[in-house]
């Protein structure tokens, strides 16, 4: 005689652990290459606990622009060989901010190289417990061999959170976090880090390279917004942090991730930027600047919501045209913006989240997706770049009206797009040794953003 009840209960069990072996088999498969146009969101923990300030596993969830999951790639939640645990604060909201490289050849996303359930991982010392800086490649690979031992450090009951990273092009890193400022490291670095920025604000929450600039977000008084840090791409110390002209100096705004363009070809350079505003009263959700002679103004704001939070922000541009996709914890938004150059945005509030992150989970940063092959670079006018000799036999003097090209990157192509020079940092004279290259044509590319036909003789 059959015992149906216990028949039911031994299949029940049987379905639930291959409906658990499903799920544990989806999260550790091997990512796919992501596809242009789609959009990025860091997500942190697996459902199974509410977040807290432990140390949590990550994962990054690739949407379509209507909120369609195309792929979740898990980050590792313990070390394995070579292979180091990747995780971020649970808790922790303004953690975990993603850019892709100016070049758009890369994620960017600092993280803790600490096992998942590690307790309150922002006390724990940068000396032991690395603070990492990820760079995800267009295979959905993560390489997480660059270190910082020296900065964002904590002690007992005293967490230094790393919130944001960005880079040019994959060869060097800034990173931002609770305190420290700017610093800056490069690819695969073990060793000691360099603290770029000087004086306030030292809590700083989103950085990110537009235009060949480095930025950074902060809501620390007295700045309350967007600021420049130095000029170009540095990586000496003694940077200054400069808020935008217009931005404010009291309290109010609650700045975080941002993006710039360019809508108007009356004003030379970007001239319009949005900034994610965490804040649950009218003035929080989407802000809009634009550059008015000398000042940056706020045409208006997308409208969040009490439960929005946006903190992070990404976007793309087709003329006139701008689609934004933010994200906060409890949600990820699409919009888009065809006001263009000074006015209010085309759209007044957020519609409704294209998706959710689901119960004991949140979302944190977003980006573009990366792309296989680095953005086409602008070509730049004489007035923006010269180069000098060209045609050059051996010895090329690169530099910029505005400045010294010192800390700039410069990277020499084929016009098959081969590098033949990977991109390195200038020195103060701006010289680049064309030495042991073939005679022909290259393409010279300063900080991913700026291109000049060179001709090489012999």
């Amino acid at each position: 005689m059959i015992n149906f009840s216990s028949f039911t209960i031994r299949r029940t069990l049987f379905a639930a652990t291959l409906g658990l072996l499903s799920a544990s088999s989806a999260l550790a498969q091997a990512p796919v290459a992501f596809t242009a146009g789609n959009f990025v969101v860091v997500r942190v923990g697996d459902g199974a606990a509410a977040l807290s300030s432990a140390a949590t596993a990550t994962f990054l969830q690739e949407y379509t622009r209507t909120g369609t999951l195309v792929q979740t790639i898990a980050l590792p939640t313990a070390d394995a060989g070579t292979t180091l645990a990747f995780t971020e604060t649970g808790s922790s909201t303004a953690d975990a901010s993603l850019s892709r490289s100016a070049d758009g050849r890369y994620l960017i996303l600092p993280g803790y190289n600490a096992a998942a359930g590690t307790a309150a991982v922002a006390t724990t010392a940068s000396a032991t417990t690395n603070r990492l800086i990820g760079r995800i490649g267009a295979d959905g690979v993560l390489n997480a061999t660059t270190r910082i031992s020296d900065a964002f450090s904590g002690t007992t009951g005293s967490g230094v959170n790393i919130r944001g990273a960005a880079s040019a092009n994959g060869s060097s890193f800034y990173a931002v976090g609770s305190a420290g400022g700017v610093v800056y490291t490069t690819f695969g670095n073990t060793g000691a880090s360099t603290t770029l920025s000087t004086g306030s604000p030292t809590n700083l929450r989103s950085v990110n390279i537009f235009g060949g600039n480095l930025y950074v977000s902060s809501s620390s008084s007295p700045t309350f917004g967007v600021l420049q840090v130095g000029t170009g791409l540095p990586t000496a110390a003694g940077q200054t942090l400069a808020l935008l002209n217009g931005f404010s100096t009291t309290t109010g705004p609650s700045s975080y991730g941002f993006f710039f363009t360019d809508q108007s070809a009356a004003v030379p350079g970007l001239d319009v930027v949005y900034v994610a505003d965490d804040r649950a009263t009218a003035d929080g959700g989407i802000q809009k600047w634009s550059l008015v002679g000398t000042t940056w103004t706020l045409n208006g704001t997308i409208g969040g919501s009490t439960t929005a939070a946006l903190r992070g922000l990404a976007g793309s541009v087709s003329g006139t045209t701008v689609t934004l996709v933010a994200s906060g914890g409890g949600g990820l938004y699409a919009v888009t913006d065809n006001a263009g150059y000074n006015a209010a945005p085309s759209i007044a509030a957020l519609p409704a989240a294209i998706a959710t992150p689901g119960t004991n989970t949140a979302f944190r940063g977003v980006a573009p997706a990366p792309l296989a092959t680095a953005l086409a670079a602008r070509t730049a006018t004489a007035a923006e770049l010269s180069l000098y000799p060209n045609p050059v036999q051996d010895m090329l003097t690169i530099s910029l009206p505005t400045g010294s090209v010192a800390g700039h990157t410069a990277e020499l192509r084929d016009l098959l797009g081969r590098s033949v020079r990977t991109a390195a940092t200038l020195p103060p004279s701006g010289q680049l040794s064309l030495a042991g290259l073939a005679a022909g044509t290259y393409l010279l590319t300063l900080d991913g953003s700026l291109t000049q036909r060179i001709s090489k003789t012999e």
